[in-house]
């Protein structure tokens, strides 16, 4: 082996090293999240069954608005306004990170 090699060789398990150590330090910190984190899981994970199963929240809908149509719109009125709310703070984060970017590539 060469003392270039050997120098490389010594370096990669320095950084194997460090590596690891600072896995088992984010696991550390992580640790207080992971309740939310868990949480999180789990409605991405029924997020994605309703996508797969699309007949249950339909078949859903319309029990509602059979039974209870007032309900229903009172909660379609705050779900639309959620939506355009949700949008314009999207549109504003996209046209700051745009200018920020901007200012950053000058």
């Amino acid at each position: 082996m060469t003392p270039r090699q050997q120098r490389l060789w010594m370096r990669r398990q320095e950084l194997l090293q460090q590596s690891s150590e600072l896995r088992q330090r984010l696991q550390r910190h992580a640790e207080g999240i992971a309740p939310l984190l868990h949480g999180a899981d789990r409605a991405w994970n029924v997020a994605v069954w309703l996508r797969e199963h699309p007949l249950v929240p339909a078949a859903a809908l319309v029990l509602l608005a059979w039974r209870r149509p007032r309900t229903l719109l009172r909660w379609g009125r705050r779900g639309w306004a959620g939506w355009q709310l949700f949008r314009r703070v999207r549109a504003a984060w996209d046209a700051r990170a745009s200018a920020l970017a901007a200012q950053f590539l000058r």
